[in-house]
């Protein structure tokens, strides 16, 4: 189910959305993504930023427990954000591929197609995973 979560700033440009955490979470999120870059024209964007978003939504499932929050803001410069929030401990490392594994690839997918990424531990306890997107000749 997706819920659209209370947004305290109005303004235009920031999305967020709640997900229950389950199977379909990556997926509804992945697609949610997409509908926000295409009604914003960011339709260069799309592949990348909803292909992140489903790996850290499903990273999130691996780690939390409760529902999952998925932001998704214009930032200057022609610039998207896309943030997943969960409500596990620590803070998500970046691992070696392994090839005879079948999970692990998640972060080096984002760090690959993400201008930027990083994370915070979250006030309210919980960590987001951030990761930032702009057209691929710098265009906005």
């Amino acid at each position: 189910m997706i819920r659209k979560a209370p947004v305290a700033d109005d303004r235009e440009g920031l999305v967020v959305c709640r997900f229950d955490a389950d199977l379909s979470a990556a997926g509804k999120a992945r697609r949610r993504v997409g509908e926000v870059l295409r009604g914003w024209g960011r339709d260069d964007l799309e592949d990348d930023a909803a292909l992140c978003v489903s790996e850290l939504v499903t990273n999130a499932l691996n780690c939390g427990a409760g529902d999952i929050r998925v932001l998704v803001e214009r930032l200057a410069g022609g610039m998207v954000e896309v943030a997943v929030w969960d409500d596990g401990p620590g803070a998500p490392e970046l691992q070696s591929p392994d090839l005879t594994r079948e999970t692990g690839r998640g972060l080096g997918i984002v760090q690959v197609l993400a201008v930027a990424w990083g994370t915070h531990a979250s006030a309210e306890g919980g960590k987001t995973v951030w990761a930032r997107f702009v057209s691929s000749d710098g265009t906005s």
